[in-house]
């Protein structure tokens, strides 16, 4: 339920940008700045609490976490400014990144034959947060302005969060300290496939990052969509991310996680080039979206479990951080970079430059590292 709520969070920074920057008359790098300062901060939580989760428990990290989370996304309801708002996502941030590692180190402890399989489950959840908060808070925000995902999902967030806490206090009565860890916590980045992999998530979430920021004001200002359909499109992207992202999971643990990464790369770049050209019409985006999302979702769960196989479990929750940590830190820079593109050069020939291209670098690095 946690990560469901930190994706319908996520999901609807995309659509609260345009209206942050219509009131506050910002420009699209400034706007962008806004979802930078999440990523920044869940970039610099991740590399950190990874270690912390093999060091004293995930639960206990998972829990620490998302109560940040929830008190960032309460204050961003309240905020009086643009400098103001920054600080407060930039305090959800570091709450999501520390959850987000201790979620993932969790699931892939759990049953590491199946580790493709349930980590792609849960990056399935993800992707329903996303569905949900894209179309359902787009409509919140039409109604009642964009202060008020901040304030629903906030509430929710903190809800959860004393349940997490309550349910840590009754199945531990103190912090678990792993009593077999290793000294060389780093050791794990002299293996040469780790670092192609963590290059490669790098790569595939700028993408991913680019795409869910702009995307929603791309439909907007270019096929007149309003908000509730641009919503509509990007929550159908994570709906069929929920079936792909699980799909290609049961694929690399069935058949082969190299075969996996190519049907899934492949495809994404080539739909994304599609989506992004001008021989698409305005119905066909909507359609368009969900295939693309069925593809476009595979990329995290399949890197993550591909470095989480190459590491010993006390290094998981280490690697599963640095992992996720350079991803997060591609990602923060994705939606200023793309938007000073978008400036200078158009939004279809941004996208194109932002969002399908580099997806063949995700590939080149993705399957020399897997092999």
């Amino acid at each position: 339920m946690g990560y469901i709520i930190w994706a319908m969070f996520r999901f609807s920074i995309g659509i609260i940008i345009p209206e942050v920057m219509q009131e506050w008359h910002l420009t699209e790098a400034e706007g962008g700045a806004i979802l930078s300062s999440l990523l920044v901060a869940m970039a610099i939580s991740m590399i950190f609490s990874g270690h912390l989760s093999d060091r004293v428990g995930r639960n206990v990290i998972m829990s620490a976490g998302f109560t940040i989370l929830s008190a960032g996304i309460l204050l961003g309801g309240y905020c009086v400014g643009y400098l103001t708002l920054l600080i407060f996502v930039f305090i959800a941030g570091i709450g999501a990144g520390t959850f987000t590692v201790a979620l993932y180190a969790y699931a892939g402890d759990v049953v590491p034959t199946s580790r493709n399989t349930l980590i792609g489950i849960t990056n399935s959840l993800y992707a329903l947060g996303g569905l949900m908060g894209s179309w359902a808070l787009a409509i919140l925000t039409m109604k009642f302005g964009w202060r008020s995902p901040f304030n629903l999902m906030g509430l929710l967030a903190a809800v959860v969060s004393i349940l997490l806490w309550r349910h840590l206090r009754f199945k531990q009565s103190g912090i678990e300290i792993r009593s077999k860890f290793m000294d060389k916590k780093w050791d794990f980045l002299n293996n040469s496939n780790v670092i192609l992999l963590c290059a490669s998530i790098g790569v595939a979430n700028f993408v991913f990052v680019a795409f869910t920021a702009w995307a929603p004001t791309y439909l907007v200002r270019l096929h007149k969509f309003d908000l509730a359909e641009a919503g509509f499109a990007l929550g159908l992207y994570s709906l069929t991310g929920v079936l792909g992202a699980t799909f290609f999971g049961i694929l690399a643990d069935k058949i082969s996680k190299t075969i996996s990464i190519l049907i899934s790369g492949s495809l994404s770049f080539i739909l994304a080039l599609l989506y992004f050209s001008n021989y698409v019409g305005s119905a066909s985006l909507i359609v368009l979206s969900g295939i693309l999302g069925f593809t476009a979702f595979a990329f995290w769960n399949l890197a993550i479990s591909a470095v989480q196989d190459c590491v010993d479990d006390t290094h998981m929750g280490s690697a599963t951080g640095i992992t996720q940590g350079i991803a997060t830190i591609s990602g923060s820079v994705a939606p200023i970079v793309s938007g000073f593109v978008i400036t200078n050069y158009g939004f279809n020939l941004a996208l194109v430059l932002s969002v399908a291209l580099p997806q063949l670098i995700y590939l080149f690095l993705a399957l020399k590292a897997t092999r």
